[in-house]
């Protein structure tokens, strides 16, 4: 699969984004087939790399390889429908099992013939999930002005692009709580270096104009509700993870950053009822609009 990814991209490092991996990862597996074949499979190429064709040889058995897999599980699908029901697996994060994914799965209707699994992962393990055939779908998210990197022969759907809202207690009668008028206020953020702690520290210094004073770095949302609720911060929270949370808590932040909420697939597997059915009812609740 890395040599699939170099192929499209050109580039290792390239490669080993799209499949969510260090590049020292990614060259140390190149190190080690080669190694075992004993040729060379890539070739310095200006500042980029590029296959040899030996190594594209091997690239395009990775792709034959992945199309007879899936070839294969459908056919089994077919043999065993009666004892098993077609299943559809997705991989996604939190706030998504909990606020989207059970509308999706009602908006299906009674599917007696079709089972949908759903597993928590961090998108650096469902992306590449997606791209080994662990699972049918990856459903991710990304927080702009990054782009979410797309493996070779997949296709992106973006189900739903959200706003930052602020998570604080209500000022003074008479008062609005605005990003800027949180400049001195201690802050939760996300943990260093994640996306979420990025976009909040970034939305701050560009449309507040300060540098938040993280007091606390949290990755789930619910402790964000918690401690802003007892006044021990503020914080911003993409939409989907403040369903339910109190509302006096929930101010709108205007000119913040937005979130998207993006799922990705294997171009093939969309020829595979289940999976397509599923795709096709991917869309935001109606209340997230």
């Amino acid at each position: 699969m890395v040599l699939r990814e170099i192929e499209a991209h050109g580039s290792l490092s390239q490669a080993a984004r799209t499949l969510h991996i260090s590049a020292p990862a990614a060259s140390q597996r190149l190190s080690r087939l080669s190694r075992r074949l004993g040729v060379d499979l890539t070739t310095a190429d200006g500042r980029g790399i590029r296959l040899t064709p030996a190594g594209r040889q091997l690239a395009a058995h990775a792709v034959q390889i992945c199309r007879q897999l899936e070839l294969a599980e459908r056919q089994l699908d077919e043999k065993t429908r009666r004892l098993t029901p077609p299943s559809v697996s997705v991989a996604t994060f939190a706030t998504v099992a909990e606020h989207l994914l059970p509308e999706v799965i009602e908006r299906l209707g009674p599917q007696p013939e079709l089972q949908v699994s759903i597993t928590e992962l961090p998108t650096d393990m469902a992306i590449p999930g997606v791209v080994s055939g662990t699972y049918d779908i990856a459903i991710v998210r990304a927080y702009e002005p990054r782009t979410l990197a797309r493996p070779a022969a997949s296709t992106i759907k973006t189900i739903a692009t959200e706003p930052l809202d602020l998570v604080a207690q209500p000022p003074a009668e008479g008062q609005a709580v605005t990003l800027r008028s949180l400049a001195d206020a201690p802050w939760i953020s996300g943990p260093e270096g994640s996306t979420l702690a990025e976009a909040i520290e970034s939305t701050c210094r560009t449309v507040g104009g300060f540098i938040p004073d993280v007091v606390h770095r949290v990755s789930d949302a619910a402790v964000t509700i918690a401690l802003a609720d007892r006044g021990l911060g503020v914080g911003l929270l993409p939409r989907l993870a403040t369903r339910g949370a109190p509302q006096h808590l929930i101010h709108p932040a205007p000119g913040t950053v937005t979130r998207s909420i993006m799922a990705v697939c294997l171009t093939e597997s969309l020829s595979h009822p289940p999976v397509n059915r599923f795709w096709n009812a991917l869309h935001p609740p109606a209340w997230l609009l």
